[in-house]
């Protein structure tokens, strides 16, 4: 298949698609089908402060799941992602905003606000679900009313039944219920493990919300220490706030802030350790049903991940850490960024001791960078990358 044909399959601009040539080269064929599909595993974390990676699996074993630890971190364990299969069209049509079609292809019910249209069924009735472009994800038994016009509602729509990749219902069980896991993707665990939070240490996690890197972090500081967790999304934060009392973890102060100013908002504020995981395009997410970022949004992600760096490198301690990490697979939001803080910043470019990934494209420098390529590996796209500020001790 051709590269313009997978292109046009999952709708990527032209200009957009060139941004990824540049990056990749003759790879970019292999990337754009990878990210079609789902990573062959499914990644949890198990929360250390309650249990342990054998309990979790002698539950999933009972549950009949296949799955194994991770050969890279202790605390995650992977579960084989069944499918796809092919899902019928049975009953009247719902359709799916992308982020909500795209979780119910990898197993998910469907929820009312990710309603955009739907035809005119019965409470009880078969549905399936499709994206926009008719791409069906999913179908099962409706439980609210048609969605009138602009009036989604609340709560569960749709109960699942069958999707085009299944997983456990991992929310629905005693695993999640009681603490013990929370899902996550090996390299958000990796960016995590890259910044190297000590116990008693000031962490400030500058875009946390929906929490999954600063619960991690909490964790693998026994929950002592601070964390300062910013987002200007007081609903995302919830989901972190809601975690946190669930997983047990105490260590984390939550804000509702815009993190591009806590220099100026919290003059007060230094950390020894500073994550920066900024809103990006996303183009590593996977499975895509399609891609509609620009290449006008990828700049912008560009230039507003800069902000944070620049904030970043003011309230980091001498000698402390800054982890900057994306989903996504440009060279305009991941090397240029990098090259960003070592030539504007003076922040110090590390290597990291977990590798799973490919060095980052480009100048040699950026080879202390690592690429989680979706062509390469059963992961979604990720970058990571280590920073040192100079001028003194991290103590």
């Amino acid at each position: 298949m051709s590269l313009e044909r997978v292109a046009k399959e999952i709708r990527y601009r032209r200009d957009l698609l060139e941004l990824l040539v540049k990056a990749y080269g003759d790879r970019t064929l292999r990337v754009l089908e990878a990210v079609r599909r789902s990573p062959k595993e499914y990644a949890v974390r198990v929360n250390t402060l309650r249990t342990d990676a054998e309990e979790v699996m002698e539950h999933l074993y009972r549950m009949g799941v296949v799955c194994r630890r991770s050969e890279v971190l202790e605390e995650a364990v992977l579960i084989e992602v069944q499918g796809p299969f092919t899902v019928e069209r049975m009953g009247k049509q719902v359709v799916a905003e992308k982020g909500a079609a795209e979780s119910v292809m990898m197993g998910s019910k469907l929820y009312a606000p990710g309603i955009l249209r739907t035809d005119n069924y019965r409470v009880g009735g078969p549905v399936y679900i499709t994206d926009i472009y008719d791409h069906v994800v999913g179908r099962g038994i409706a439980l609210i009313p048609p969605k009138v016009d602009d009036k989604k509602g609340r709560g569960l729509a749709v109960d699942t039944s069958e999707t085009v990749y299944r997983l456990p219902p991992f929310r629905e069980g005693e695993l999640y219920n009681k603490g013990m896991i929370r899902e996550q993707s090996l390299p958000a665990m990796i960016t995590s493990r890259v910044l190297e939070p000590q116990g008693g240490e000031t962490i400030v996690d500058m875009c946390a919300a929906p929490g999954g890197k600063a619960l991690h972090m909490a964790q693998l500081m026994g929950d002592k220490g601070t964390i300062y967790a910013f987002d200007h999304s007081d609903k995302r934060l919830n989901a972190l706030r809601g975690d946190a009392e669930r997983l047990g973890v105490h260590s984390i102060r939550v804000f509702c802030a815009d993190a591009r100013y806590l220099d100026r908002d919290f003059p007060t504020l230094k950390a020894d350790r500073v994550l920066v995981d900024p809103p990006c395009s996303a183009l590593g997410v996977r499975p895509k049903l399609y891609e509609d970022a620009t290449v006008e949004e990828v700049l912008g992600c560009a230039r507003y991940q800069r902000q944070f760096l620049r904030v970043a490198s003011a309230i980091v301690k001498g000698g402390g850490t800054v982890v900057y990490s994306t989903c996504t697979l440009t060279t305009e939001e991941n090397e240029d960024v990098v090259r960003f803080a070592v030539e504007e910043l003076g922040l110090e470019l590390e290597d990291q001791r977990i590798r799973v990934g490919e060095p980052g494209f480009g100048d040699p420098i950026f080879r202390r960078a690592q690429r989680f390529s979706p062509d390469l590996l059963e992961m979604p796209g990720y970058f990571i990358a280590k920073f040192r500020r100079s001028g003194g001790s991290q103590a």
